[in-house]
């Protein structure tokens, strides 16, 4: 069909994109509007069917959802004139080790959103799958999700157009009652959407088998909870998935209280580590995989480099023993970059907001890192002050004599040992708190909502630092702000806009095609 030809007198097809059990699917321009498109052709569809589900789809206005723009004919065959979205589907995403903890909760966010909205308007999707799943990158917002190819949809309660006993959907991602060929409703949408949650998370469908009859026979008999797979998430993520999963279709939540339970739990959810790959997947290429690992590793030699050059030829035993203890919060997280972030501090300290220092544990990837890291910042803070005589007087301790950087034990008395001080304790447990408060805000879908509860965080954090160190790094709340907006910004701009960590496979021309 890429030709010269005009498709419905307008629509120019250029390249064929992808094929799948409902038809082929071509980019196309539309030269009225003057914009490019996808057109679907299905080949076996009965006219009267068509129309019943365009009719249904055209209901839909979502961000979530593929828009239909126009139904026309051609040779006998439907033709689905829709959005063209750029990205890549779920399941190539999730096969090429692109997906993280977190993007999956928010993608499958997005997807509950999406079907929330089709099934208050009597749509039912009916063939949710990681296939009919499109991802594409927004600047400043990450990764959002839409769902593709209502064609198999049908308008609630309307009469079934369909065989007695036809089944219609994809077997590997049924509910129960579909597969059995009972009528299916929102209950089944939000079991396929589960299932496909579930396959990200853990690497495997359990319900796919060797054969159609082996998957029917799996269906049956009932699901293994998340959990087994995958003990390290939040309870109630596994929770929320396997009551979706529940064979009894009324047990199951509704789309809305699927997004609802995503939604708060995206702070407790890793954000850099690769879920595990689908079984058969190949593993990504070496040197792509451990390029983060190579920054880990890379930090950390340059530590120690650094550390045996202090202790031998410059002579400074007590220089090294504290930056050894200051760095131990890098070593405890797991992520040397991160962890480093807190050595930040009395520089802050030193330009005059130091305040500003209470915003570096955000960056830790769980509560418990995010409160080590902010405990980390105050300690550099403390000992930059004692030490160095960077920032303002804490009040904590006196400056420290000339000889610290070259005798460990004075180095460990009047450098290390204020950190234990109960003053010094209550500023690193503020820290602590701060860190994984404002890592939890950054965890909201959206930078607005994020940005207006690190406002608010910043007002509480300012009012902390008053507690601390003879006030001395309170009353200064323009720092705290600044911080707090820069921890935003990273987080919606650079963490969740930069895409995946290795390369996506492409096609012989260099597009990434959009499959069905």
């Amino acid at each position: 069909m890429v030709g010269d030809e005009l498709l419905m007198g307008r629509f120019r097809v250029l390249e064929r994109i992808g094929a799948g059990g409902m038809g082929t699917v071509y980019r196309a321009f539309d030269e009225r509007l003057q914009r490019q498109v996808a057109v679907k052709e299905i080949a076996s569809a009965q006219p009267e069917r068509v129309v019943r589900e365009a009719q249904a789809a055209a209901r839909l206005n979502h961000p979530g959802i593929v828009t239909l723009y126009e139904l026309g004919e051609r040779e006998g065959h439907a033709l689905l004139v829709s959005e063209l979205v750029p990205g890549e589907t779920l399941a190539r995403l999730h096969g090429a080790g692109g997906l993280r903890d977190r993007d999956v909760a928010e993608l499958a966010a997005d997807l509950s959103d999406a079907l929330a909205h089709a099934h208050a308007r009597g749509v039912i999707h009916r063939d949710v799958k990681p296939q009919n799943v499109i991802v594409r990158d927004d600047q400043g917002v990450g990764r959002r999700a839409k769902l593709m190819d209502f064609g198999i949809a049908r308008i609630a309660g309307a009469p079934t157009l369909t065989a007695a006993g036809e089944v219609v959907g994809t077997l590997a991602y049924m509910s129960p009652e579909q597969a059995d060929g009972s009528l299916a409703g929102p209950e089944s949408d939000v079991y396929s959407l589960a299932l496909t949650a579930f396959e990200c998370w853990s690497g495997e469908n359990p319900v796919a088998g060797a054969s159609p009859a082996r998957t029917v026979r799996l269906i049956g008999d009932g699901m293994p909870s998340l959990r087994i797979y995958r003990p390290d998430l939040p309870e109630p993520i596994t929770d929320a998935i396997d009551a979706c999963l529940d064979p009894a279709p009324k047990l199951r939540p509704t789309a809305a209280e699927l997004r609802d339970r995503l939604e708060a739990e995206l702070g407790a959810l890793d954000a850099e580590r690769p879920v595990p790959l689908p079984e058969g997947a190949e593993e990504p290429e070496p040197a792509a995989r451990s390029r983060l690992g190579a920054v880990h590793v890379a930090a950390l030699a340059c530590l120690v480099a650094g550390l045996v050059l202090l202790v031998g030829p410059l002579g400074a035993a007590g220089a090294a023993l504290v930056l050894t203890v200051l760095c131990l919060p890098a070593l405890l997280v797991g992520a040397p970059t991160a962890g480093l972030a807190p050595a930040a501090a009395p520089l802050l300290a030193a330009g005059g907001v130091g305040g500003a220092a209470i915003a570096l544990g955000a960056g830790g990837q769980s509560l418990l890192a995010r409160a080590i890291l902010g405990a980390g910042a105050w300690a550099w803070l403390v000992a930059g002050s004692i030490a160095l005589g960077l920032g303002p007087e804490l009040g904590i301790a006196a400056q420290a004599p000339n000889d610290w950087m070259s005798d460990p034990a004075v180095a460990a008395d009047a450098v290390l040992g204020p950190l234990l001080d109960p003053e010094s304790l209550l500023g690193a447990g503020i820290f602590a708190l701060a860190g994984a408060t404002l890592g939890w805000l950054l965890g909201a879908r959206h930078a607005s909502i994020a940005l207006l509860g690190a406002m608010l965080w910043a007002a509480l954090a300012d009012a902390g630092l008053a507690l601390v160190g003879n006030g001395a790094l309170g009353g200064k709340p323009i720092g705290v702000v600044a911080a707090a907006a820069l921890a935003v910004a990273i987080e919606f701009l650079v963490v969740r806009g930069r895409g995946p960590v290795w390369p996506l496979p492409r096609s012989a021309n260099g597009s990434r095609p959009v499959t069905t």
